[in-house]
């Protein structure tokens, strides 16, 4: 299965975690936002720099308090973790988010590491 096959399926599943998840009165817009945070996580995760709710904020120019609202869903659906970190002056605590894996995604994670090995 090629790479981009297999990212695409990785995603997928993440995304699918997502929209199986109704929290009540939700709206559609609060469930595409979901989506739409959980990818850039994803695409922000491989930069290796920190990602936090102030620098989606920055990104998507939404206020901190509405990323933080969809982040606590992601959170309660299991696809985002948020770790304890200090912040960028060094003196205080920050949050970093990180894709949370389960048993299949790793798995699927692995194979795409072999997948991208035999191309080299």
């Amino acid at each position: 299965m090629a790479r981009a096959s297999l990212v695409r399926k990785l995603v997928g599943m993440f995304v699918d975690r997502i929209l199986r998840e109704v929290f009540p009165d939700e709206t559609g817009a609060a469930r595409l936002q979901q989506v739409g945070l959980f990818t850039l996580i994803f695409v922000l995760q491989e930069t290796g720099e920190p990602v936090t709710a102030a620098r989606l904020a920055e990104f998507t120019g939404q206020s901190v308090s509405q990323v933080q609202k969809q982040l606590k869903k992601l959170v309660t659906v299991g696809v985002i973790e948020r770790k304890k970190a200090l912040n960028r002056q060094g003196r205080g605590r920050a949050f970093h988010l990180a894709i949370k894996h389960t048993d299949k995604t790793k798995r699927l994670l692995k194979a795409m590491s072999k997948a991208a090995g035999a191309r080299r």
